[in-house]
């Protein structure tokens, strides 16, 4: 697969070959992504690694933390067979350098991950001073995003690399705003998944569920969408629709993408 990189740079680029295909993975927050030259990635977005310990519990330790969120990546590459790994940020939860916790369970995670994957790691808003405390293994890609088959990947704090021309990438996935849902009576992460009407471009804005386990439970909210995701307003929504969907991939919610943002403002910060 031919590459575009130099020291430096903001992005990485994957040459245009064939449409990339993509597709949100039963039972896990993971979304697979296979380019138009055969190579399959696994995509997830917001571990959050010592959320928990920031809220002052005991439980997991740094090495359980990382061992769990390893086992749950090896289920999805065993479904889809990927061995390449793209990880939309936010790695962990504190938003300056690393406490102890983190510092090991960031090692100890990408060690292991790296022993079975090629992985690309694009820092977010969460993941200050990272880099010392990750295996050297790991490619670190910058805020403007990595680009598959036209395709961009972004954190989503910030804007990818054609910020004044989002409609000449074919689709845009982000992580960062946490969409949740109540299902059952309780806060569950979910699928937001924007299409484009009448040809609009991105045609399909997808946004991850987060990884971390415990974060719908422990009330986490980042923010409202439209303010902490600044692609959100280039986007013109007013101009798209939206579909939710659980992580067994049922449909639980439908409509204008605008509306939804307004609820969204109304409804309190963090949750769609």
């Amino acid at each position: 697969m031919p590459v575009s990189m130099r020291k430096g740079d903001l992005s990485v680029r994957w040459m245009r070959t064939r449409p990339l295909k993509l597709q949100p993975l039963e039972g896990v927050p993971v979304l697979s992504a296979l380019t138009g030259d055969g190579r399959l990635f696994l995509v997830l977005s917001d571990l959050h690694l010592g959320l928990t310990s920031r809220m002052g519990l005991r439980r997991p330790f740094p090495e359980e933390e990382a061992s769990e969120i390893c086992q749950r990546i090896g289920m999805a590459s065993r479904m889809t067979g990927a061995r390449s790994l793209i990880i939309l940020g936010d790695l962990k939860h504190g938003l300056f350098e690393p406490n102890v916790h983190e510092r090991k369970a960031l090692r100890s995670l990408t060690e292991e991950l790296t022993e079975d994957f090629e992985v690309w790691v694009m820092k977010g808003n969460h993941d200050y001073g990272i880099e010392d405390a990750m295996d050297s293994r790991v490619r670190i890609v910058g805020k403007g995003g990595l680009e598959l088959d036209n395709t961009v990947f972004i954190h989503g704090h910030s804007l990818p690399r054609l910020s004044d021309s989002l409609e000449s990438y074919d689709m845009m996935v982000s992580g960062h705003i946490h969409p949740q849902w109540v299902i059952d009576g309780e806060w569950k992460p979910v699928w937001l998944i924007l299409g484009g009407r009448r040809g609009r471009r991105p045609k399909k804005v997808i946004v991850l569920p987060h990884f971390n386990k415990y974060a719908s439970r422990a009330g986490y909210r980042p923010g409202p969408p439209v303010t902490i995701a600044p692609f959100l307003t280039r986007l013109r929504l007013d101009r798209y629709d939206y579909e939710i969907k659980d992580l067994a991939l049922n449909k639980v919610d439908a409509g204008r993408a605008s509306d939804m943002m307004l609820m969204k403002a109304a409804g309190g910060a963090g949750r769609i």
